[in-house]
């Protein structure tokens, strides 16, 4: 199991260079423009976080759970870190069935960047 801390740093880092991509990137922008959802990551640790994306760009990085989200993503804090890490692909941890996400077909097009 991934250390709570670790992964809250390492969602933080990859919060922050999306932000920062959102903003050089007048295309992803346009892509997320008028985009709201909130968002929620649960992990079989019992260590949740969720955030909102609105135009584009991500809301302060919360602990716990969310009541209703728009778009939950569930996985074990090791895959999440395996992720986070580029050690994996989140199209290869979703093949292997070690995460899923509850998302419009639309919404998983919009959020592909994120990670």
């Amino acid at each position: 199991m991934a250390d709570k801390e670790e992964i809250k740093e390492m969602l933080e880092t990859v919060v922050t260079a999306f932000d920062k991509k959102s903003k050089e990137d007048e295309k992803l922008r346009e892509k997320l423009k008028d985009f709201t959802r909130d968002i929620a990551i649960d992990l079989e640790d019992d260590l949740d976080f969720n955030f909102k994306i609105s135009d584009g760009k991500v809301s302060e990085l919360k602990e716990g759970k969310l009541d209703k989200a728009d778009i939950t993503i569930n996985t074990d804090s090791d895959t999440l870190k395996a992720i986070l890490s580029k050690e994996m692909r989140p199209m290869e941890a979703y093949a292997r069935k070690k995460i899923k996400v509850k998302a419009s077909f639309l919404d998983m097009l919009k959020i592909k960047d994120l990670f």
